[in-house]
């Protein structure tokens, strides 16, 4: 059996973050895609069978070829790494030291250090409990490229 593809997503004019059904996320340029890079991302389109995309009219590529190329996306593991940077950022912007936010939001300074650290992943209600006294929350947005 082989591999299918599960999302496509553009994340810029210039990116797209492709997901397949065996774990594996893989990030591609337009040449990647045997499109030019002057020109922006066609509509992408997802065969009903996950077996290909298509890019704008015809241009069809399988799964499997598209598993050949492209670098590995890691984004779940980037996009952790960006959250818990913006957190250190805002506690930083707001001039609150790690001891002060854990105070505020009953969490030890040796676990906001290991979590600003990337040391630890937190859960969803420690992120809520740090972000709170710093007005902030969190969002669901589009994707978008970071880089």
């Amino acid at each position: 059996m082989s591999t299918s593809i599960i999302a496509a997503i553009p994340v810029s004019d210039k990116r797209i973050v492709i997901w397949f059904d065996n774990g594996v996320s893989k990030r591609y340029l337009p040449q990647d895609l045997g499109i030019s890079n002057d020109k922006p991302l066609p509509e992408i389109n997802l065969s009903d069978d996950g077996s290909h995309i298509e890019l704008g009219q015809g241009n069809a590529i399988s799964a499997d070829e598209l598993l050949s190329k492209g670098e590995d996306a890691n984004y779940v593991e980037e996009e952790k790494r960006r959250l818990l940077k913006s957190l250190s950022e805002i506690r930083r912007g707001a001039s609150f030291s790690q001891t002060r936010l854990g105070d505020a939001a009953g969490i030890r300074q040796s676990v906001i250090s290991r979590i600003e650290g990337c040391e630890i992943s937190p859960q969803i209600n420690t992120l809520l409990k740090l972000l709170a006294p710093l007005g902030k929350t969190l969002a669901i947005v589009d994707l978008e490229d970071n880089e």
